[in-house]
């Protein structure tokens, strides 16, 4: 039986409308009454995701847990900390001071609040509904003095975006190992410190609440899903999975019906989890 569902959200969970199915809402109320947790595992930042978690039943709930900032950033959702892990700080200032030189669209995200840097109208429009950020520059970011979790930088070309990490590596010189650059959304590329990810941050719940690996789901769509992925005793991905992703995709995953928009849940809640209560 599986005991954990963890699922990405943008794309995933949610819509294209940044909006929840009222079907996915209701299966995630079926899965706990199996006794199955929901876990919401989001590269977003914790404060950012209330009105989800609040949706779904579990805001406030200090035996739900919710894994943010791609794994860099984990809490019971009454927001005890499981699990903390900012950038190193010379990392940090590297990637800070790449974005200035280039003059990049790009956030950093601290605990409580997200800086924007450089925005562009078409990354106002993506953020408008889905996140509170805090207008920024690269140059005044050089004068923090707080840990940093995840540093992005946003080009919707995605040749461009491969290039970009490429020269984010470059001038990261000795400390390029230091980080674990992932895609997302078409349109990101997001440093967290190397080892993490959603998939670590799910062993870190289960670790937590004794269930194995092997009792556990992950659903995703994008290339920052697919260390969770690759972890989960069962993985899928919605079939609006991101082209960068599928190619990626661990042995074993499967790719549902159903896409973000029809909403996914139904799918893995009829046709995994109630089939595995019987075994």
């Amino acid at each position: 039986m599986y005991h954990i569902v963890a699922s990405d959200m943008d794309e995933t969970f949610l819509g294209h409308n940044k909006r929840p199915t009222q079907s996915n809402l209701d299966a995630v109320a079926a899965m706990g009454k199996l006794g199955v947790r929901f876990v919401v595992a989001t590269g977003r930042p914790y404060f950012s995701v209330q009105g989800i978690l609040e949706e779904v039943g579990t805001k406030g709930d200090p035996d739900s847990y919710t894994i943010t900032l791609n794994g860099g950033y984990v809490c019971a959702n009454d927001g005890t900390v499981v699990a903390a892990h900012p950038l190193d700080a010379a990392v940090t200032e590297r990637l800070r001071a790449f974005g200035e030189e280039r003059g990049l669209c790009g956030h950093m995200y601290l605990e409580g609040r997200t800086l924007a840097m450089s925005l562009n109208d078409g990354e106002r429009e993506f953020l408008r509904g889905r996140m509170e950020v805090v207008p920024s520059t690269w140059e005044e970011a050089a004068s923090l003095d707080e840990p940093v979790y995840k540093i992005l930088f946003e080009n919707t070309d995605l040749d461009a975006l491969h290039v970009l990490r490429d020269e984010a590596q470059d001038a990261l010189g000795d400390l390029v190992d230091a980080v674990e650059p992932v895609f997302s959304s078409d349109r990101y590329v997001e440093f967290n410190p190397a080892g993490v990810g959603k998939g670590s941050g799910l062993a870190e719940i289960a670790a937590t609440l004794g269930v194995p690996m092997d009792e556990t789901v992950a659903l995703g769509d994008s290339v920052n899903d697919l260390s969770m992925l690759e972890v989960a005793g069962l993985p899928l991905v919605v079939s609006n999975v991101s082209e960068l992703a599928r190619p990626l995709l661990p042995k074993g995953c499967r790719i549902l019906r159903s896409s973000c928009d029809d909403g996914c849940m139904p799918e893995v809640l009829d046709d995994y989890l109630k089939p595995s209560m019987d075994q």
